[in-house]
């Protein structure tokens, strides 16, 4: 079967993307198409890189991309902005079935301006046409049913997934840039929601002041200008020295980081859909390196956390980071009780299964 994949994600950054890749290679022949940077090379050579130049010329630039790969059999299309590119892709292909992935879940009453209520509209449209749907945990996969006026309920694929170095050269290159940051002997608790105030960073940054300098928190991740202006004004306003605060990391450098880190902290506000019925992937990778986690009360956050005690959910963040740390080994153990029951490639070989038999039922 040759499998056309269509993503607006980057390839680099993000974890279900890559993870959906292995998962559509084991129904096919598989060529990927993601958004990158400029100068980004291509993971290999069914990999084609988009150039970033913006959402319009990225469907012109996917529908280029079909006429020269000719026919395909299946369109697997990653996220909401993969619809529109998907379904020409479809119609110019001669594909058969489209498999759609649908890794968000935002309703018009939560979207954002119009280009957001316009993307809602677009998912509303095209989703009950996909052959295989996909949702992101249990909770989404119940509600998509009536959003989108399904005839079954979604395939429940969990971001299950763990990081890895590219190899053991760049693992010692990560090392020799990065062991500075870790040469004090502190309680680190780390979070890749950068400075995002929505995330409620806002309120991890004002726990580091109970907590003292034997604590300190990492904020990674991409920030929006005016939320990284008002953290940085809340850590000199609180005269605090044990909150650090970097840009977004390739997959090499957020693994070290997280490896010397003891605890994740894992948080959404809970004012929409997407937000409250979080699907984290990011929690996982915590786990697989064996640290346990820290999470706002999401319902599926205080479930995971209540059913495998891998970690706090709580409102209290600094209540919650010391619980963690007064306690560090017990949850350690707990952890690694979990992830030896966790595998990254048998949940892509349950979803490929899935997928295949209800493929067959068309």
């Amino acid at each position: 079967m040759k499998i056309l994949l269509i993503s607006y994600d980057y390839f680099k950054y993000d974890g279900r993307v890559r993870e959906l890749i292995r998962t559509a290679k084991r129904l096919g022949d598989v060529t990927y198409i993601t958004r990158g940077l400029d100068g980004e090379i291509p993971q290999e050579s069914c990999h084609i890189v988009y150039p970033d130049r913006g959402y319009s010329n990225f469907i012109m630039f996917v529908c280029l991309q079909v006429r020269k790969l000719g026919r395909q059999d299946l369109i697997f299309i990653d996220n909401r902005k993969g619809i529109l590119p998907g379904y020409l892709a479809k119609k110019l292909s001669g594909a058969r079935y489209v498999v759609q992935d649908c890794r968000e879940l935002y309703d018009m009453r939560s979207a954002a301006g119009l280009p957001g209520k316009i993307g809602c509209m677009v998912e509303k449209i095209f989703t009950r046409h996909s052959d295989v749907v996909i949702a992101a945990n249990a909770y989404r996969a119940r509600i998509m049913v009536s959003m989108f006026g399904l005839k079954k309920q979604p395939l429940n694929y969990e971001n299950i997934r763990c990081l890895e170095y590219t190899d053991e050269e760049k693992r010692a290159q990560t090392e020799e840039e990065c062991r500075e940051f870790f040469k004090e002997k502190r309680f680190r608790i780390i979070s890749t929601a950068g400075c995002d105030m929505s995330r409620t960073t806002g309120k991890m940054v004002e726990a580091m002041k109970g907590l003292g300098e034997g604590y300190e928190l990492l904020l990674i991740g991409g920030s929006d200008e005016e939320d990284e202006t008002i953290i940085r004004r809340t850590i000199q306003d609180l005269g605090l020295t044990n909150v650090k605060i970097f840009p977004r990391m390739d997959q090499d450098h957020l693994k070290y980081f997280i490896e010397n880190c003891q605890a994740g902290m894992v948080t959404y506000h809970q004012r929409d859909l997407n937000n409250k019925y979080c699907a984290s992937g990011k929690i996982f990778e915590f786990l697989f390196e064996g640290k346990p986690v820290v999470t706002s009360t999401n319902p599926p956050l205080k479930e995971f956390c209540e059913k495998y005690k891998i970690g706090r959910a709580s409102d209290d963040y600094e209540q919650a980071i010391r619980s963690i740390a007064e306690n560090y080994g017990q949850w350690q153990r707990a952890v690694d009780r979990f992830i030896r029951h966790v595998h990254v490639e048998k949940n892509n070989q349950r979803l490929a299964e899935q997928i295949k038999e209800e493929l067959e039922e068309r």
